[in-house]
């Protein structure tokens, strides 16, 4: 009989094949970093753009996004072309887990502001009317998240109060911390980044689209839905393929605390746990898609494009034309 401890998530590695996980994040990750390079370049150099409030959540998220784009996808590619982490040492993998786990799970927070933060911005506008306000509801809020993550996860995973076990024979060197197994922090990660994270961005994304509904239904009462639709549904569009994406790891990580035993559905978790690369890779492209003025530019550029390749076409047609019937075009001249 197999150790239950030998077949937990911890020791195993997912069944599909290694070449077809590397080709599915290699044809992902280009298109995606460039997604997300265009999309923060827009988004910085246009005035406006970097000016509006609502928008400095989205830069955030999509700097992270991009960050793992570069960083955690071509460790996953090397890991499958060398077959093992490289190289095997200690600082390797607890770099690794600080992008992998402590990227993934500060977008998770962030983005759990971002949901109560369209509440503000779309209804109480009034409290980001001066200069002091917008600092205290909007600046300090995102900044505070900021650090609190980036200082929680450089102390767990550099200076964890347990001893790591470094698995350089699977991915991510086993994506699995000595901090998520203490009886304290682990509980912390799954409640507060996990689960917490989550609900609230369920919670606030529902209840937003429920107050938009019933404000526009209340025709006595003043709402501005041509000023405030693109904030709405770009949040509901993230906070849908988030909740899509991390939602079954989730429920994972509250079964295993309540009990799941290790051996059960490791596989559907490795899968899960797997599919959560795609909030990263599909995050530009929804945010791309909410910006109907980044859209706009794309279908003008396109059309630009095959404008240029049908004179191009037409002119060498012409010039086909004139070799081959020289006498004409001179009877013409």
């Amino acid at each position: 009989m197999t150790n239950s401890s030998e077949t937990a998530f911890e020791n195993t590695e997912i069944y599909w094949p290694r070449t077809l996980r590397f080709w599915l994040l290699l044809i992902f990750d280009i298109p995606s970093i460039i997604c997300s390079l265009f999309v923060l370049y827009h988004l910085l150099i246009n005035r406006a753009s970097r000016h509006a409030l609502h928008n400095h959540t989205i830069i955030v998220l999509l700097s992270i996004a991009l960050c793992f784009q570069l960083t955690d996808i071509p460790w996953y590619l090397d890991f499958i072309r060398k077959g093992s982490v490289r190289p095997q040492i200690q600082a390797r993998c607890l770099i690794w887990w600080l992008v992998n786990l402590g990227f993934y799970n500060t977008v998770s927070l962030i983005l759990a502001w971002t949901s109560i933060e369209r509440h503000i911005l779309v209804f109480h506008d009034q409290w980001t009317s001066t200069r002091k306000k917008r600092f205290f509801v909007h600046y300090l809020p995102l900044v505070v998240l900021i650090l609190y993550s980036i200082t929680y996860y450089t102390i767990v995973i550099f200076f964890p109060p347990c001893k790591h076990d470094y698995k350089y024979k699977l991915p991510v060197c086993a994506a699995s911390p000595c901090h998520l197994f203490h009886p304290v922090l682990g509980v912390w990660e799954m409640g507060v980044h996990g689960c917490l994270s989550t609900i609230i961005v369920t919670f606030f994304s529902i209840a937003l689209l429920l107050r938009v509904v019933h404000h526009k239904r209340r025709r006595h009462r003043v709402f501005r839905w041509k000023v405030y639709r693109k904030m709405i549904i770009q949040l509901l569009s993230i906070s849908a393929l988030y909740l899509l994406l991390n939602f079954p790891i989730m429920l994972f990580s509250v079964a295993r605390f309540l009990g799941l035993p290790n051996h059960v559905g490791v596989q559907a978790q490795q899968i899960t746990f797997f599919l959560t690369y795609w909030v990263m890779f599909l995050l530009p492209f929804v945010i791309l898609s909410s910006l109907p003025g980044l859209r706009n530019k794309l279908y003008m550029i396109g059309l630009l494009k095959r404008q240029r390749r049908s004179t191009v076409t037409i002119t060498m047609r012409r010039l086909i034309n004139v070799q081959k019937n020289p006498l004409h075009c001179a009877y013409i001249g």
